[in-house]
């Protein structure tokens, strides 16, 4: 009886872990490009999940890691090129999956600007995502980046992405 309690014990810890509990509570997906303007005029493109607009678990989730990315191969407008476009991409690929191995990161938007491309997560436990992105700042990465983190329980950082009713191109 003591063998089989052991061989489950480890089970039972996995299956009632943070992680577990909290993959329950992900939002529908519901993607949305808008186009909108800085202070300069420039163009931005928003691509936000509408699924987090009426998130009711934000309190779970209570600091916002903003990660800027630097383009280098820009339009005229400043915006990256297609291939660019496919490099930040796997950065932002990059980046997602070091923080999903040390728990649950909500990506619920991301902004284009001239120059960069700036990712917005939400996540529990600011201490586990620094010693992530600090071991993989250590690799190669194919564009480089910067991140600042900061408590933002009512995740007010995000909410212009979620005002009104977008035009959703």
């Amino acid at each position: 009886m003591k063998l089989i309690y052991l061989l489950l014990l480890p089970l039972l810890v996995v299956a009632n872990s943070p992680c577990s509990a909290q993959s329950g509570n992900l939002p529908a997906e519901n993607w949305c490009i808008q186009k909108a303007t800085d202070q300069a005029g420039g163009l931005v493109f928003i691509t936000a999940n509408r699924g987090y607009q009426d998130y009711a678990h934000k309190a779970e989730f209570p600091w916002c890691l903003a990660v800027n990315i630097t383009t280098r191969n820009k339009n005229p407008n400043g915006h990256p090129t297609p291939p660019e476009a496919t490099v930040l991409n796997e950065t932002e690929d990059g980046i997602t999956a070091a923080l999903q191995q040390v728990g649950l990161a909500h990506l619920v938007g991301r902004t284009t600007v001239n120059g960069y491309r700036e990712l917005y997560y939400y996540v529990a436990d600011p201490e586990k995502v620094n010693a992530a992105l600090t071991r993989l700042t250590k690799k190669k990465q194919p564009r480089p980046w910067e991140y600042h983190m900061a408590e933002d329980q009512t995740w007010q950082r995000v909410a212009p992405f979620f005002a009104g009713t977008p035009a959703c191109l």
